[in-house]
């Protein structure tokens, strides 16, 4: 793999990857059955499950929030591919850095703005089922740790990588 942010082939991306592949599927799971669910009441019109449209929605939180780190895990979230294949070697590594530097910020940013917000609500109910909206701000911070953990991987591979070269070169 050339670049840092290259897709690993399935059988190199690890147990983390796929618990985070499988999280996304079960919320996947629960988002479309609870709306099939909701969708199914209304039309024959019987109640009593008012509450599928809310679990719908966290299940979407879910769903966007684990499916931008499993995209962030492939390097299929927002790159300039096109750009980076065609650059020299030493391009490539600048934007590579610059890359892993957004990330590290982007992720230190939800992190922080995660867990102010799970300090001020996380036991706020929400309005149907009266969950605590824990377990849609859980999201957030599971994002920030996720990215920032991204970033430092990154980082180290890019080191031990120009590390590597750089005794090439002697």
């Amino acid at each position: 793999m050339d670049s840092l942010t290259e897709t690993p082939p399935p059988a190199r991306r690890g147990g983390l990857a796929r618990v985070f592949e499988f999280v996304g599927v079960i919320a996947f799971l629960v988002m479309f059955g609870s709306t099939l669910l909701g969708v199914i009441a209304r039309f024959f019109e019987f109640g009593g499950v008012e509450w599928s449209f809310e679990v719908a929605g966290i299940a979407f939180i879910w769903i966007t929030f684990i499916g931008l780190i499993n995209a962030e895990m492939r390097g299929e979230n927002v790159a300039f591919e096109a750009l980076n294949q065609a650059s020299p070697p030493r391009l490539k590594a600048i934007f590579d850095a610059v890359a892993i530097l957004a990330l590290l910020v982007m992720g230190i940013a939800f992190l922080v703005s995660g867990i102010a917000v799970w300090q001020r609500s996380w036991m706020v109910p929400t309005s149907v089922l009266r969950l605590p909206t824990g377990v849609i701000t859980v999201t957030v911070i599971i994002l920030g740790v996720s990215a920032v953990a991204i970033a430092i991987s990154r980082a180290w591979r890019m080191l031990g990588r120009g590390q590597v070269e750089a005794e090439a070169r002697q």
